[in-house]
């Protein structure tokens, strides 16, 4: 489960940041360009988010960093995800100005990529930000 320094469930932050790290997953998932453009296009609404466009995504071949990388911009900010197939990593960033709930994110990318293990941390971020 992620862990959050909010107060109370509002929070007295500008953004709530989720970075997730998954250990053991899916090798084949983690190449599947269709299935990161999947990820990209239904996370935002999985979290109460609104997207903007349509993800971007870009692959590499290169050893050892094998894999693919993808963003897409949402109206609260953004969410990025990078795989590396042969060491069956994952690599999430979770941005937004509207408060949501981390579990919801990282339930949807574990069960999506078959991820075994999770390290995630949950920051809060412009603390003294005034709107």
């Amino acid at each position: 489960m992620a862990k959050s320094t909010r107060e109370g469930t509002r929070g007295r932050s500008y953004g709530l940041h989720l970075i997730l790290d998954g250990y053991g997953a899916d090798s084949k998932r983690l190449t599947d360009v269709g299935l990161l453009y999947k990820t990209l296009n239904r996370l935002p609404e999985q979290i109460g988010m609104t997207k903007v466009g349509f993800p971007h995504i870009i692959q590499f071949s290169k050893k050892p960093i094998a894999g693919i990388s993808g963003f897409i911009f949402i109206v609260e900010s953004h969410i990025s995800v990078h795989t590396y197939s042969e060491q069956k990593f994952i690599s999430v960033d979770v941005y937004s100005c509207k408060q949501f709930e981390p579990n919801t994110a990282i339930q949807y990318l574990k069960k999506v990529y078959g991820i075994k293990k999770i390290e995630t941390q949950v920051l809060m971020r412009g603390k003294s930000f005034k709107p």
